[in-house]
């Protein structure tokens, strides 16, 4: 826990600091942005909208929900960093203010110009509790701080800074309908969130940094609250009995759709909050995830799936690449106090891999995961690592 709250100590004042400059210009930004993202689903490369069996499904396919047998309550803590976030922010922070501006901008230069190309990620902290019951659930995440920073040359060299701070309220309901034929199953469900956004997208370059980086400007943050409505889907076809067909009843496929963001009208309530000049946060956009997911049978303890998912359809960044997401899980079960998952996939076209463990209450959840930042004609990869610790009754 200790380590947890250095990072997120560190998160608010390295992203404070690269966020004080007031005049610095738009920054580029070619990531496909999450407001939520779960450990679990990171480690098997983020396919899981048709596989949403825990509390995550209030915001990955709410129509999970209705076939959920019992309750969790998951009350979370999680920090999500690249390797060499941390490293950037100590040389930014270790120049000698005592110099001259002249050896400051020096100094700045010589370290965005070692930088050039690099990408830099931090989430955190994340924190919040989500309730999942059979049909039902309820989320609050108070606070997730996520921070990406770029590294690129216009005139000179300079820093791509994107932050997002969300606060999100969300109410889930799902039910099985009666719209198909016998035999086949389908779940639908919807979330209604709320969600409070503080964004600052600047490009700051070493000029920018010369100047007092002591002192936030929230003049520099755009600010809003929205309501929005997520609609999910989750069928399952009937398998005959006889025929080339049959095998698939091996497989238990599931299909998945989900719209989300369908209302989309952007962070139109501003509180000011944060300033009484702040503008409007970047829209959530309405996308498109389409899911799919096939079983294995049991192997001993274990219970094995496979996912292929085409995500975030319709994002202004969005790519084949970006949008792709495969992942395997062995999920196991000792006891109903002991459990957990080892998983595999690909995420963006980059390997993941992740580790959980539940025993009684307490439950911690590891991923490392590669992001794609590019563009399709400059690829880039930001291999990240997230750790989540949590209580679940």
């Amino acid at each position: 826990m200790k380590i947890l709250s250095q990072i997120a100590a560190a998160a608010v004042v390295g992203t404070m600091m690269l966020m004080s400059e007031a005049h610095a210009t738009q920054s580029l930004d070619y990531t496909i942005h999450q407001h939520y993202i779960s450990t679990r689903a990171m480690g098997m490369g983020n396919a899981f909208t048709a596989v949403a069996d825990d509390y995550s499904a209030v915001f990955y396919n709410p129509a999970a929900l209705a076939r959920r047998k019992d309750g969790n309550l998951h009350m979370m803590v999680r920090a999500a960093v690249e390797a060499d976030y941390m490293g950037l922010i100590n040389d930014i922070e270790g120049v000698d203010q005592s110099l001259s501006d002249d050896d400051k901008l020096a100094e700045y230069i010589d370290i965005l110009d070692s930088n050039l190309g690099e990408h830099y990620h931090l989430r955190a902290p994340t924190l919040g509790a989500i309730w999942a019951r059979p049909g039902w659930g309820v989320a609050f995440i108070p606070a997730d701080l996520s921070t990406d920073i770029g590294i690129g040359q216009t005139i000179g060299p300079r820093l791509n800074v994107n932050a997002y701070l969300d606060t999100t309220l969300a109410y889930s309901y799902a039910r099985d309908t009666a719209w198909l034929p016998k035999n086949h199953r389908l779940s639908v469900g919807a979330t209604m969130k709320a969600i409070h956004r503080v964004h600052v997208g600047q490009a700051i370059g070493a000029a920018d940094l010369v100047s007092d980086t002591e002192v936030f400007d929230t003049s520099d943050a755009n600010e809003g609250l929205t309501v929005d409505v997520d609609l999910g889907f989750m069928y399952n076809p009937p398998i005959p009995e006889t025929g080339p067909l049959s095998v698939m009843q091996y497989f238990k496929p599931t299909f998945a759709f989900v719209i989300r963001n369908v209302i989309d009208h952007g962070f139109q309530w501003n509180f000011n909050f944060i300033d009484d000049g702040s503008g409007q946060p970047p829209d959530l956009q309405r996308r498109f995830d389409f899911g799919s997911k096939f079983e294995v049978p049991d192997i001993w303890v274990f219970d094995p799936k496979v996912a292929i998912d085409i995500r975030d359809v319709g994002h202004s960044n969005w790519s084949f690449q970006k949008g792709l997401h495969i992942g395997a899980e062995l999920y196991w079960t000792m006891y109903s106090w002991w459990k957990g998952h080892w998983a595999v996939g690909l995420n963006q076209g980059y390997l993941t891999a992740g580790v959980g463990a539940r025993l009684a209450w307490f439950q911690f959840d590891f991923a490392t995961y590669g992001e794609e930042v590019g563009v399709d004609a400059a690829p880039k990869e930001s291999r990240r690592y997230m750790l989540e610790l949590s209580l679940d009754f």
